[in-house]
């Protein structure tokens, strides 16, 4: 897998931002009793590239990627 992509919002924090969005996230699969994990490994897309959830990358006017 690779380090990241430029399109993704997750991949261009700082480190710090990442932190604290890891935490958050972990948090919150822990509270759910992993439902929240399933749902967004089961249910959502995922960047080939990077991994992260495809909503999370920039897209132009007409829907496709910014590159």
């Amino acid at each position: 897998m690779a380090a990241g992509c430029r399109d993704c919002e997750t991949c261009t924090r700082s480190w710090l931002g990442r932190l604290l969005q890891n935490a958050a996230v972990g948090l919150m699969h822990v509270v759910t009793i992993g439902i929240s994990y399933l749902v967004k490994k089961g249910f959502r897309r995922h960047c080939p590239q990077c991994g992260h959830l495809l909503s999370r990358h920039a897209r132009r006017a007409d829907g496709s990627f910014r590159d």
